[in-house]
């Protein structure tokens, strides 16, 4: 009897010995898929703070390690029978390829080319017309996670070749294409093309270059634009301008599309937009959405009011929680008296020193805000692409580091 004990001890052993790595392997892949959900919801919200960012590519780093480590237990190859430590010594020409070849892996890719190959290629410019060449612009998808390769010279054939239509290369490299320093021509030949991604493009350029004249710009594509998804972009970019113009065609706009409302009202960065956001949260069909935008904005929780009835589509009354306006007008003026004209995550800053004050924090709309003090394509870039943890804090640094030594 004893001897079976035994045996069987020794047996459930070996069994969990055998299962021990497949088990390993299922939490690993689990905490990154988990992660990868947590990374995409964060970069939803607009800003947050760079610290928990870093927590969260970091982890994913990790993760990523270990499985490629693991990779012939593995259920998910990710890079081809390559572990991670050989994948960072690809070229850039070589990780684009495997990437091409395991699209839907893609966001795992666009991760690794941000935190692993932080070194640039030496000529861009020459490198791009390479790819253009043997019809691989495609790459670029990759590329573009790099903002040094948004510096692209002696272009302008080509630009006007994608304007005329004879050449229409991928979304990417139409941005990229006119995210460099155009002739006056060219940019209100971009600005009144009537393909969307080169007139938005032509914008964000005109935004990063500081020209006085955005917003005017920014109406007449606004005015001939259809799509409403354009139209939110249109509108975010109209928060980043210090107008009140834009305040009535936004409210409009929230009213119809309270889907985009929280994206839209949270680039409305300017103090005093606040009462905009105000008057979106005391109208129950945007009032989620606009208070979702206030907290990326103020990062100051707001108080319940007492329910109110709204109607829904079948004439049902059902109570729901409304919000303390009169809390937010405390909020509000008490965020008025702090210096700085602008807001974001609870922090007052002006144009001057967003940099400064605003290092702590990481997001596409932190990124837009601060895009200008950066060198032109570079700030197109950080526009239209959302960095990793590691190349923010690395670019807000030397940024910081050459303010400093200025």
């Amino acid at each position: 009897m004893n001897k079976i004990l035994l045996w069987l001890v020794g047996q459930l052993g070996l069994i969990s010995t055998m299962f021990a790595p497949v088990y390993k392997i299922k939490l690993h892949k689990q905490r990154l898929t988990t992660l990868l959900k947590h990374r995409q919801k964060l970069l939803q919200q607009g800003a947050f703070s760079l610290a928990r960012f870093n927590v969260i590519d970091t982890q994913l780093l990790n993760h990523l390690y270990t499985l490629s480590d693991l990779k012939s237990d593995a259920p998910t190859d990710y890079f081809a029978g390559q572990n991670l430590t050989q994948v960072s010594e690809l070229t850039w020409q070589a990780l684009c390829e495997l990437a091409l070849n395991n699209s839907e892996h893609f966001e795992i890719y666009s991760l690794v080319a941000a935190d692993l190959f932080a070194t640039s290629i030496t000529d861009v410019t020459a490198y791009f017309n390479e790819l253009r060449n043997a019809q691989q612009l495609t790459h670029y998808e990759l590329l573009q996670h790099n903002v040094d390769h948004w510096q692209l010279k002696d272009l302008k054939a080509l630009r006007t070749s994608v304007l005329e239509g004879k050449e229409k290369p991928p979304e990417v490299v139409k941005k990229i294409l006119f995210s460099q320093s155009l002739t006056t021509s060219e940019l209100h030949a971009a600005i009144s093309h009537e393909d969307f991604t080169i007139a938005f493009a032509a914008l964000i350029n005109s935004y990063s270059a500081g020209h006085d004249d955005v917003s005017d710009k920014l109406f007449k594509v606004f005015s001939k634009t259809a799509d409403e998804q354009q139209k939110a972009q249109l509108l975010a970019l109209a928060g980043l301008l210090n107008d009140t113009r834009w305040y009535e065609p936004c409210s409009l706009f929230c009213k119809a599309n309270p889907e985009y409302c929280s994206f839209v009202l949270s680039h409305f960065v300017f103090k005093q937009a606040l009462p905009l956001v105000m008057e979106l949260m005391a109208i129950a069909v945007t009032q989620q959405s606009a208070y979702a935008a206030w907290l990326t904005l103020t990062d100051r929780p707001l108080a319940k009011a007492e329910k109110m009835s709204v109607v829904t589509a079948n004439n049902a009354a059902q109570p729901q929680s409304g919000i303390n306006l009169d809390d937010a007008e405390h909020a509000r003026q008490a965020f008025a008296m702090q210096g700085g004209e602008q807001l974001l995550m609870g922090i007052s800053f002006s144009k001057a020193n967003s940099a400064q004050q605003l290092a702590k924090l990481a997001g596409p709309i932190v990124q837009r805000v601060i895009a200008p003090h950066f060198q032109h394509s570079i700030a197109c870039g950080l526009f239209h692409v959302q960095q990793s943890a590691s190349q923010w804090q690395l670019l807000l640094s030397e940024k910081l580091e050459n303010v400093n030594v200025a």
